[in-house]
């Protein structure tokens, strides 16, 4: 407000002097505001921007006439470790896609804690957990497993940070290895539950080992990771 125009308002200059500091005071902390708002947004869309790149920069190992053209109806995100010791997702995703159409053995995405690679296309079903499950679980995710500890832990933030992504791109509850249908499961839930029709174990006969207890994973599912390790992704 300009001083003319509280002259109009018949103010003495005391008084003019007075409304135009605390306006002024106003006027700079909400341009603080707005300044601290902006950064914040620009810094969200980084990231969103930045995990959207790692999605179009996947490596896909399947080609045409290669695994299952079926959509899955997406009720369970299936969280899966190789039990291969210190096979890293390069390697993994290359035999599972080598082998695909003889084993029919496979999984959408591999992680370790540097690369992500893709074999399955997301939303299809792909041969990794037995039936029902595989039909029920748009994604399933392999986590590579390493004797290193150090490695163990950044491929596990990896593999819980793409677990929350897929469990929310298909609106499905974050919820580990709950009653209820949908959800998270591991590999061996689904086997203990009927949904399986296999004997595996996974990631259960793994993650101990490098300290990951079921009420952590769970925890760790529902708040996620940040770091700009998580992102790196090929």
């Amino acid at each position: 407000m300009k001083r003319e125009e509280l002259k109009k308002l018949a103010l003495n200059d005391e008084q003019i002097d007075k409304v135009m500091s605390l306006h002024g005071a106003d006027v700079e902390a909400m341009k603080a505001k707005t300044d601290e708002l902006g950064k914040i947004n620009e810094s969200l869309q980084s990231q969103i921007a930045e995990r959207d790149k790692d999605l179009k920069t996947l490596k896909k190992q399947t080609g045409d006439n290669e695994g299952s053209s079926q959509l899955a109806t997406p009720k369970l995100i299936i969280a899966h470790s190789t039990a291969t010791p210190n096979g890293e997702a390069w390697a993994i995703s290359r035999n599972m896609k080598n082998g695909i159409n003889v084993s029919q053995t496979y999984v959408h995405l591999v992680i370790d804690d540097k690369s992500i690679y893709q074999v399955g296309e997301l939303g299809y079903v792909a041969w990794g957990a037995g039936s029902p499950a595989k039909s029920l679980a748009p994604v399933q995710i392999e986590l590579c497993e390493f004797s290193n500890h150090r490695r163990a832990l950044k491929a596990y933030k990896h593999y819980v940070n793409w677990l929350r992504w897929s469990a929310k791109k298909y609106g499905i509850p974050l919820a580990l290895d709950t009653n209820s249908y949908r959800g998270i499961k591991t590999h061996s839930w689904l086997v203990q539950h009927g949904y399986s029709n296999t004997d595996h174990t996974d990631p259960w006969q793994y993650l101990p080992k490098i300290g990951i207890s079921k009420a952590k994973f769970a925890k760790d599912l529902t708040k996620g990771f940040s770091g700009l390790n998580i992102a790196l992704t090929k």
